[in-house]
């Protein structure tokens, strides 16, 4: 494997792929054409590319502390799965979901302010609960599949093997 560059995981073509399908689905084919097919699709597309952006951020942050970039097995897997938790819960938990209509109204607010040339209200984005959004949480292979690929997660054998070379067994008198 070929020495890799931090943050790299952003432009694997999956990750890119997931990016523009995001963005034009939620800009362009959510207006166009609204089914239950566009929802799915950003579900998936989000679901495949999100995880990455934690990942390839604390990779760029070490790097440019000119720290060791080492993977993080722990920090990876994390992401992974706190984006499948964070769906189901939005899906399912009432709570969950007022929480991210909320933190989402909050974290657009600058930009809407900015764009409007005016002081604005808060106001949460609209978000509704669908527990069918579930079956879209496979999609979350994808990063993982990246990360292996790329090498920030190795595979249980890889590990094994690491650690085997880590840490050898004691010599028998």
């Amino acid at each position: 494997m070929s020495a890799r560059a931090p943050g790299d995981l952003l432009l694997h073509p999956l990750a890119l792929a997931a990016l523009a399908t995001w963005i034009v689905n939620d800009h362009v084919l959510k207006h166009a054409c609204p089914s239950v097919l566009t929802g799915k699709l950003s579900d998936v597309a989000s679901l495949a590319f999100f995880p990455l952006l934690p990942i390839a951020a604390r990779e760029l942050v070490l790097a440019r502390r000119h720290a060791i970039v080492a993977p993080s097995h722990a920090w990876s897997i994390s992401w992974i799965v706190a984006t499948g938790l964070v769906m189901a819960t939005i899906n399912t938990i009432d709570l969950a979901a007022d929480a991210y209509r909320w933190g989402l109204g909050v974290a657009q607010w600058p930009f809407r302010a900015l764009f409007a040339g005016a002081m604005l209200d808060v106001v949460p984005v609209q978000k509704w609960m669908d527990p069918s959004d579930l079956w879209t949480l496979p999609a979350l292979v994808v990063p993982l599949a990246i990360a292996l690929r790329r090498g920030v997660i190795r595979s249980a054998q890889a590990s094994d093997a690491a650690a085997t070379a880590a840490c050898p067994a004691p010599a028998r008198p």
